[in-house]
């Protein structure tokens, strides 16, 4: 009954969307919608997707992140789902502790309230009293495994459904965003694997005296059941609050985002999951940060790209940007690199100009990554969440500062970063070494495969569809011209013919005509009016 249910609910949502492609399902050109429509659409979805529960709750907020693959009418409207429902009944709550611990809940903790404190739709939080200090016991919602599977079955069949019909490109990008949700939502729902994240990020964030990860209680620590230490604090973004314990509200969001660069460039684990409700700050002005069930991890060569992106930042280096970019793999080999850099260079100078509002600077880079959806771009799933983690906390510090600007922020803490990593007194000579190996390994190899295309004569010049769609354009509308220049002589013609006996009507025609003629000859052919495309000419 449950895939039923899905099934029915989401099949109109399906057909609406393959009617993209083709009007009429198994043939037809593709429908056109108006932003009003893709609005409308998207509010539905975010409704219907809300009254599936659990399961598409948590599918929304990954598709949220993904404005590489779908329009930012969907994803914004997608950003509003709340992962808020009711809380279940506190029996059930026990029933599940009981059945986990072995124990009754009265012999392992001396008190504890009935009242869930917090619901989401994977679990719920209780407070508790255990060996005399306070503590949070969450509690993974009963059946939600089993409705998740179900879940994930019915979303696997509409997939193939789709994949019929709608472009194979666009469906293996929607395969991808399914499967890493697959993976995701399968840990989080393992509170074992959140203690061994939570572990992880103590332990690199150890010399981090005022950045304070709650311990879990390994004993009480099962798939199902959680115990962890309660720390008292209040949210993130309790401005006034935070402002009235005195706490410098610029020291604190320098050292939340000196926190988080660090996770992603030198422990290579980031905490992706920073929403105000998972950040606290305590009486001690200490940042606390909570749910470790969304964590991802970088390798050592994206660590050292993205190391090399903030240097590149640093030195106002597009090239170098965007040159990491592509050895990401965020960006297909053929996509022209000359849009690319100007688009990079364009979002760079905007965000370090003092004449803009943040306001106006989000609705300038808004315009410009919407031009991105004409281009082959993809965001790895690790970088999804980098960049999730990045938006998050960008909206954190603007709720302290209105004309926060990350980019200088950033910068100092960046350099500083790099000046700890390339003088850290213990990493290896060895490892220099190799690092070194591997740079000058790399400029050699790609030097040789330049040469070799070059004496083999295959290097090529690769034209993307936003060039070839100026080009269009601009024949059309040079084609236009030529024929109403060859109307206009032979209507001119034509006036002299007919009006031979009306000297005076046939030169008045005569001059319209010219006139007419002149306008569509010296008139400047306007600039294309694809979504974005003036930003890059």
């Amino acid at each position: 009954m449950r895939s039923l249910y899905v099934f029915v609910t989401l099949i109109p949502f399906i057909f609406s969307f393959i009617r993209d492609w083709k009007r009429y399902i198994a043939f037809g050109p593709p429908r056109r919608l108006n932003e009003r429509q893709h609005q409308r659409r998207a509010q539905a979805l975010r409704k219907r997707m809300a009254e599936l529960g659990p399961s598409f709750i948590k599918g929304a907020q990954v598709i949220a992140m993904r404005d590489d693959v779908i329009l930012p009418t969907y994803t914004n409207e997608l950003r509003k789902l709340q992962d808020r429902v009711p809380p279940f009944p506190a029996r059930q709550a026990r029933a599940i502790i009981e059945r986990n611990l072995g124990r009754p809940v009265e012999e392992i903790f001396s008190d504890f309230q009935p009242q869930a404190i917090a619901a989401a739709s994977l679990g719920q939080v209780h407070a508790a009293t255990y060996r005399g200090a306070r503590v949070v016991v969450k509690v993974l919602r009963p059946g939600v495994q089993r409705l998740v599977e179900t879940d994930l079955r019915v979303v696997a069949m509409l997939l193939y459904l789709m994949d019929f019909f709608i472009d194979d490109n666009l469906m293996k990008s929607f395969q991808s965003i399914i499967a890493e949700y697959t993976r995701m939502i399968k840990l989080e729902m393992d509170f074992l694997n959140e203690q061994s994240n939570a572990d992880r990020l103590r332990a690199n964030l150890k010399d981090a005296p005022r950045v304070v990860i709650p311990r879990f209680h390994p004993e009480l620590t099962t798939s199902e059941v959680a115990v962890i230490e309660f720390i008292d604090g209040i949210r993130i973004d309790s401005v006034d609050e935070i402002r009235a314990m005195g706490v410098d509200s610029d020291e604190l969001i320098e050292r939340l985002l000196h926190t988080y660069i660090r996770m992603a460039v030198v422990d290579g684990f980031v905490h992706a999951d920073p929403h105000p409700g998972n950040l606290l700050i305590d009486r001690e002005g200490r940042i606390v940060i909570l749910d470790y069930g969304m964590c991802v991890e970088f390798d050592e060569f994206t660590r050292l790209e993205l190391l090399k992106i903030v240097h590149a930042v640093t030195r106002k280096d597009v090239d170098a940007i965007v040159e990491s970019y592509y050895r990401l793999g965020m960006v297909d080999h053929d996509v022209n690199r000359g849009v690319l850099k100007e688009a990079a260079r364009t979002l760079f100078n905007i965000q370090i100009t003092n004449d803009l509002s943040p306001k106006q600077v989000q609705e300038i880079a808004q315009q410009i990554l919407d031009t991105f959806h004409r281009f082959p771009i993809h965001l790895p799933n690790n970088l999804v969440y980098l960049l999730r983690a990045t938006t998050l906390l960008e909206g954190i510090a603007l709720q302290f500062n209105p004309r926060f600007n990350s980019l200088r922020t950033a910068s100092p803490i960046v350099s500083r970063l790099l000046v700890e990593i390339a003088f850290n007194p213990n990493k290896p000579v060895k490892d220099r070494i190799i690092d070194a190996g591997r740079g000058l390994y790399g400029f050699a190899r790609d030097t040789a495969s330049v040469v070799h295309r070059l004496e083999r004569e295959q290097l090529r010049l690769r034209m993307h569809e936003a060039d070839l769609y100026e080009i269009q354009r601009f024949l059309q509308a040079l084609l236009r011209r030529l024929l109403a220049g060859i109307a206009l002589v032979a209507l001119a013609l034509m006036d002299v013919w007919a009006l031979r006996n009306h000297p005076a009507l046939a030169v008045s025609g005569l001059v319209v005509i010219v006139v007419l003629f002149m306008m569509v000859v010296l008139l400047p052919i306007p600039r294309g009016r694809k979504r974005g495309a003036n930003l890059f000419k």
